[in-house]
């Protein structure tokens, strides 16, 4: 096990965007909120008919980066690159405890972003789960100049 794992699941767990970047006919990048459990998955609700979305059906593999954009360009930096496999939730079980994990990292939402509302297609939305193969942790802070570790999956 790395032994920064820990600082960088808080650090994952700090920030909520993420840019997922997909590929089928052609190269797109799409900019979603995330949650991420303890085995560093990420999750995001999304439109399937998105471009993203209907990438993944055809092409599970994504790229993603994660960074805090308010960075002044002159301070020690700090961000993730990874990639890994993408795909739509569909388990009830899997979905009732995505849902409830994140409603309770984005409070305020229970009420739109739920299971009865997805069944019953009030919202169009639907869940999706990352799985890292490879992330890439650079940070100044901890590593140095141009310092990263890299975590394998």
């Amino acid at each position: 096990m790395n032994k920064n794992k820990p600082q960088l699941l808080e650090y994952l767990k700090s920030l909520n965007f993420m840019s997922v970047a997909t590929y089928n006919k052609h190269l797109w990048a799409a900019s979603v909120y995330y949650v991420v459990d303890k085995d560093f998955n990420l999750y995001f609700i999304s439109q399937p008919d998105t471009e993203h979305c209907q990438d993944i059906l055809k092409n599970s593999e994504v790229a993603c980066t994660i960074a805090d954009s308010r960075q002044k360009v002159t301070a020690k930096k700090i961000g993730v690159q990874l990639y890994g496999t993408a795909k739509q939730l569909t388990a009830i079980e899997k979905l009732k405890w995505m849902l409830a994990f994140w409603n309770r990292m984005n409070p305020g939402v229970a009420s739109v972003i739920n299971l009865k509302n997805i069944q019953n297609k009030v919202i169009k939305s639907r869940a999706y789960q990352i799985t890292p193969k490879k992330i890439k942790w650079f940070n100044e802070e901890l590593f140095g100049p141009e310092g990263v570790e890299i975590f394998e999956f």
